[in-house]
């Protein structure tokens, strides 16, 4: 039986006035405690029990375990025993296997479990779980990566320093190391070197990886879990507020917050029960609990790395302009240019190309803020204000598909073709309910082909054809549309599909139905007609969610970015209701629907 040990001792110096408040273990990510963050995390990399010593804040602590019933087993320090003397007064408990030891302030997604194989496979002693993290690369290794002893400064001796994660597997042998009382683990790693015992290390693979020791650290975790949820705010529901604040910056609202005036704020963590009422000032780059505000300044680095969804790209902030760096200077990267240049001239609101360096695979955009329209729904929103928002959307939409269109017409970029709507079916059945339910389809040839059939015919005019929320900007008042370069000669109703039935925001289905009746109204003007648009609007839909299903079961589980996968409900949701709208009868493909909601709600 694996079991894991917490070190959750310590006075939290680095992070007062925050931990007078909050102990550590109990500081929120967004929404997610970091104690339980790491329970989790320790129970999903087979550990079976686990244990955590406590000293300052230590009752807070226990009383927040047993509420929220955690099976911790836990050991009181009267006296810090520092981390040896921890796990000297837990040996009972772990002696009679391979442990687990993690740092109550690491907060990554490391490979844990496969650490702990290749230390019990390799007859280890010990097994630190490192990586190259300068200026705390201090573990000096051989070649073979047995532990040699520490420096007490950044060695640049690549590869033969290295820093430690926080977390370590160990024999049960090495508590025959440890003296009774206080002492670190440092001391006894270097007391098995001497004792000819392997003490070894392992390199760790994460997605991230933070130390959450001070402030500044604190919050680049914080802003990065944001990132990687694909937002820039985070609002917890017992909050209220949010929608007063003026921002193009990250937003944290932890636990009943009351924010009671308008303000202008960015970069701001706004910790549990804390109360503002600043009229309209402007605060940026701190964490705001009870009255203290601390600063985060400096949180940013010279280049800040952006989250890009379901890109193979890689987008960076520096120098106040945004970079997109290709894998290669491929057809896709000139359609980029041309598409952004030609959308920009001709008065579709899309970021300014500033420069384009082909020798180095970059394009150089204007940096618009963070704030999308997937993050600015996060606050509560009237529904007369969300429609205003959407509408302003429409408006722009209804010009590219209906007057910049027709400057476009020789504008050599893909079509919607029957080929190309049958591949995206198939995706959907290959990466989605293959991959991700692990279903065999069922024959839905006729089906499928009458979907992509009737949607071939259709009228074509200039996509966008990924308009959803996490690809449109507002800045200033402004809507802007980011993502372009996947542009297609298609069906209008697909965009329309793509804006208003959106997996990542449920829009009423009252807003839904005016903002449609809006885009016919001014779309009216160019003679479509509204019974031939609402017939191809239900079928894109289809269309539309069978693709977003696909992708997100493709990026989830061969791209690595498992966030996709919490989308997968609210597209069933959605498809499931697009063939109850549909004007066509689709029985083999509800009945599939039905089969995969019902996987969804046992937990697939």
């Amino acid at each position: 039986m694996i079991k894991g040990f917490i070190l959750a001792a310590g006075f939290s110096k680095r992070l007062r006035p925050i931990t007078e408040h909050i102990p550590k273990p109990l500081l929120p990510i967004a929404g997610e405690v970091l104690l339980d963050y790491i329970f989790n995390f320790l129970r999903s990399s087979v550990v079976d029990e686990i244990g955590i010593n406590l000293h300052y804040k230590a009752d807070e602590i226990e009383s927040y375990i047993k509420k929220n019933k955690f099976l911790f087993k836990i050991f009181h320090e009267k006296e810090i025993l520092d981390t040896g003397g921890a796990l000297y007064n837990a040996r009972d408990f772990l002696k009679d296997d391979n442990f687990i030891v993690h740092n109550a302030d690491i907060y990554w997604d490391g490979n844990i479990k496969d650490a702990l194989d290749w230390h019990i496979n390799s007859g280890n002693a010990i097994t630190l779980i490192v990586h190259n993290h300068p200026p705390d690369n201090k573990l000096i290794v051989d070649s073979n990566g047995n532990l040699l002893g520490i420096s007490l400064k950044h060695s640049a001796s690549k590869p033969y320093s290295v820093a430690f994660t926080g977390a370590a597997v160990y024999n049960p042998q090495v508590f025959e190391l440890l003296p009774e009382g206080s002492s670190s683990v440092i001391d006894m790693w270097l007391k098995a070197i001497n004792k000819g015992l392997k003490v070894k290390v392992f390199y760790a693979k994460y997605s991230f990886w933070f130390d959450i020791g001070t402030p500044v650290e604190y919050a680049r975790a914080v802003f990065d879990k944001l990132k990687r949820h694909f937002t820039s705010i985070y609002v917890h529901p017992t909050s209220s507020g949010c929608e007063l604040i003026d921002t193009d910056g990250n937003i944290v609202i932890e636990r009943d917050v009351k924010i009671k005036k308008p303000l202008k704020g960015k970069n701001l963590i706004i910790l549990p029960e804390t109360e503002l009422s600043l009229n309209n000032e402007q605060i940026s780059d701190c964490i705001i609990i009870k009255d203290f505000f601390i600063s985060i300044a400096g949180w940013q680095k010279k280049q800040e790395n952006l989250t890009a969804g379901g890109s193979t790209r890689r987008y960076f902030r520096k120098q106040n302009k945004i970079f997109c760096e290709w894998e290669k200077v491929s057809d896709e990267f000139e359609k980029t240019v041309y598409i952004g240049k030609f959308l920009k001239k001709n008065g579709f609101p899309v970021p300014e190309i500033i420069n384009v360096n082909r020798n180095k695979k970059l394009i150089v955009f204007e940096d618009l803020g963070d704030l999308t329209l997937y993050s600015w729904l996060r606050c509560r929103r009237k529904d007369e204000e969300i429609a205003e928002i959407y509408k302003k959307i429409i408006e722009n939409i209804v010009n590219l598909h209906w007057k910049i269109s027709l400057e476009a017409s020789g504008m050599p970029i893909p079509e919607f073709d029957y080929k190309y709507l049958r591949w995206e079916s198939e995706y959907f059945l290959k990466e989605c309910v293959v991959e991700v339910f692990k279903v065999k389809p069922p024959d839905l040839e006729n089906e499928l082909n009458l979907i992509a059939e009737k949607l071939s015919r259709s009228k074509k005019v200039l996509l966008h054809r990924d308009l959803q929320s996490q690809n449109i900007i507002l800045n200033n008042g402004m809507v802007y549309i980011i993502d372009y370069q996947s542009a297609r000669w298609g069906p209008a109703g697909y965009d329309v599909a793509s804006l208003l039935w959106d997996p990542y925001f449920n829009l009423k289905k009252g807003i839904r139905q005016r903002l449609v009746k809006f885009y016919i109204e001014r779309a009216s003007a160019f003679s479509i007609r509204p019974e031939t648009f609402i017939e191809e609007l239900s079928l894109c839909r289809l269309q539309r969610h069978m693709q977003a299903l696909g992708a997100y079961g493709f990026l989830s589980l061969k791209k690595g970015k498992k966030n996709f996968l919490k989308f997968i409900p609210s597209a069933l949701d959605l498809l499931q209701q697009d063939i109850e709208d549909c004007y066509i009868e689709l029985p083999r493909l509800k009945k599939l629907v039905l089969k995969l909601k019902n996987l969804v709600d046992k937990g697939f």
